[in-house]
């Protein structure tokens, strides 16, 4: 006997589509939850940034890497690592939010560490090249948005290909994930400057200069990517019937 599956769980075959999220649920709902999934990897890139910062350090100083040279680098070594910490922990926890909408998706996340890892040494490059980052606001950021742009678009071009096969017009990923990322830096720098206080209070300090600055950043990047998620998922492309045989 043949049996031709349209409907139900999951396919395992390249007739996925996106059938098992109806409109209702493609819509603020999983805004919302996007946005609070960019804040959590934000803030889970925090420590994975302090044991890549530490194991750099541990691992330059176990090559007998000079300690003028290790400070010279240090701060874009710490860049960098901060990051690729970014792009990991945001990339891994978008995967948790869509692996129950788009099957085989683990590759959103090496694509995420593949595209931070090359926006970090662009960065790294512009600050070896005269760059600082003690500019002030906006220029300050310049910098930090140009590498996150970069790496959006090198991770949206990616991710691209992952979700053509589900979603029509799924090229407008790229310059979402470019604008997000780039809007978010910014986000990021107009808060932490409109609340920076040097206060002697630890929670206070923690909330005026990275909370509120996270959660804006996680805002400006969510809306915009979050909203053209929404619009790609509601077009998903026809599901093509597959075909087992039974006896």
């Amino acid at each position: 006997m043949v049996a031709i599956k349209t409907d139900g769980g999951p396919a395992r075959g390249r007739g996925f589509a996106i059938d098992k999220v109806d409109g209702g649920q493609i819509g603020w709902r999983f805004g919302l939850r996007w946005v609070l999934l960019a804040l959590a990897g934000l803030i889970a890139s925090l420590p994975l940034f302090l044991v890549l910062a530490g194991a750099t350090e541990w691992i330059a100083g176990i090559a007998g890497v000079h300690k003028d040279i290790l400070e010279k680098f240090n701060v874009n070594v710490g860049n960098a690592c901060l990051e690729i910490s970014i792009g990991a922990m945001v990339g891994f926890v978008q995967w948790l939010g869509l692996r129950c909408i788009i099957p085989r998706a683990g590759f959103w996340v090496v694509a995420n560490i593949i595209g931070f890892t090359v926006s970090s040494c662009l960065h790294a490059a512009m600050c070896v090249w005269g760059l600082p980052d003690d500019l002030g606001f906006p220029l300050g950021v310049l910098g930090w948005a140009i590498a996150f742009v970069v790496g959006g678009a090198l991770s949206g071009v990616m991710q691209y290909r992952i979700l053509r096969r589900h979603v029509r017009q799924s090229g407008w990923w790229v310059p979402a994930s470019a604008i997000g990322w780039g809007l978010g830096v910014i986000g990021f720098g107009i808060s932490a400057l409109a609340l920076h206080v040097e206060s002697r209070s630890l929670p206070v300090h923690i909330v005026c200069n990275l909370a509120v600055p996270l959660i804006m950043a996680s805002v400006f990047y969510g809306i915009v990517t979050g909203w053209t998620l929404i619009w790609l998922l509601r077009q998903p492309i026809q599901q093509t019937p597959y075909i087992t045989s039974q006896k």
